[in-house]
């Protein structure tokens, strides 16, 4: 077996044309989309970099990339070497950073409201568990994260169960809840009144869009037979919290955010009209990453145990 691999390697150096430095330029040009924008504007670089992507298509013997516009596209065996370059330059950074003992990078694909009412929360008792861990947080939507997991950009996500792919791992972090929060004068004004007669008279802070949530929105609105009292609308949940401070507004917001909340001075009050915003939710990742890094089959247990919705 040893030797079968010396001899592999020996074949593979033998020739001309390979080697980390062009690899690396080869992933820069692919990561800025043309020779120029990774140049920069410099005459040197972007020749390097023309004749090094050349030099690596003679050397594999394949079309690494085309002309698209002003900049390029990767053809199929340019996007599989670049998947193989990027995971094989991130297991030597892992390497080099283990022999060191620095700190692993670690980076998190989620939505704000996870990150704001999850993820952070969560910090101080990871931190114990992974001491050598940086982590970095991106506010994304699901399909981009479902993307840069597949394309190895990020490490891990939290999606939509129905929105993981096939092609990815996962596991279950429990079901997010939603709750409407208001301030303890409306809340004291809700008291015996059945939700969806009340729901109708709260002046409403609310997610804008037409997505799931105002599907959902719309249809709490046609069980209490009125029309919403929506006075503002908001890009994110943690705007829509922010809105709430103010005390002035109700806001159907994610149960996660309900530690947090109260201690500002709003009630939460759960309904059983709410339980169809209720969304299942898991960590997911892909499995090639993690034979790659292997110091990530850790972090993944630790997330896996310490984000969970109860």
């Amino acid at each position: 077996m040893y030797h079968n691999f010396i001899v592999m390697i020996a074949g593979l150096l033998s020739e001309g044309g390979i080697s980390l430095d062009r690899l690396q330029n080869f992933c820069r040009v692919a990561e800025a989309g043309g020779v120029t924008r990774a140049a920069k504007g410099d005459a040197t670089k972007q020749s390097l970099y023309s004749r090094q992507v050349k030099e690596l298509e003679e050397f594999f013997g394949a079309e690494l990339m085309r002309r698209k516009g002003r900049g390029i596209v990767l053809t199929p065996a340019g996007q599989r070497l670049h998947n193989i370059a990027r995971e094989q330059f991130a297991a030597l950074s892992d390497f080099k950073t283990e022999c060191l003992g620095q700190p692993l990078e670690i980076v998190f694909g989620a939505g704000e409201s996870i990150i704001q009412w999850l993820l952070l929360p969560g910090l101080a008792a990871i931190e114990k568990k992974l001491p050598n861990a940086q982590h970095k947080f991106l506010n994304l939507p699901n399909a981009e994260i479902i993307q840069r997991l597949n394309d190895g950009l990020i490490d891990f996500g939290i999606v939509r169960k129905g929105e993981v792919a096939k092609t990815l791992s996962s596991a279950p972090l429990g079901r997010m809840g939603f709750s409407l929060f208001a301030s303890r004068g409306m809340e004291a004004k809700t008291r015996g009144i059945p939700f969806n007669q009340f729901i109708g008279l709260l002046p409403l802070a609310i997610l804008e869009g037409e997505g799931t949530f105002r599907q959902e929105l719309n249809a709490i609105s046609r069980m209490s037979k009125s029309r919403l009292n929506i006075k503002v609308e908001c890009s994110s949940f943690t705007l829509v919290a922010r809105a709430l401070m103010a005390g002035t507004l109700a806001g159907i917001l994610p149960s996660i955010a309900a530690k947090e909340l109260k201690k500002l001075g709003l009630v939460e009050i759960q309904a059983k009209a709410l339980q169809s915003f209720e969304r299942e939710i898991c960590l997911a990742w892909s499995p090639r990453q993690l034979r790659i890094r292997v110091a990530l089959e850790k972090a993944r247990n630790v997330f896996t145990d310490s984000f969970r919705i109860y």
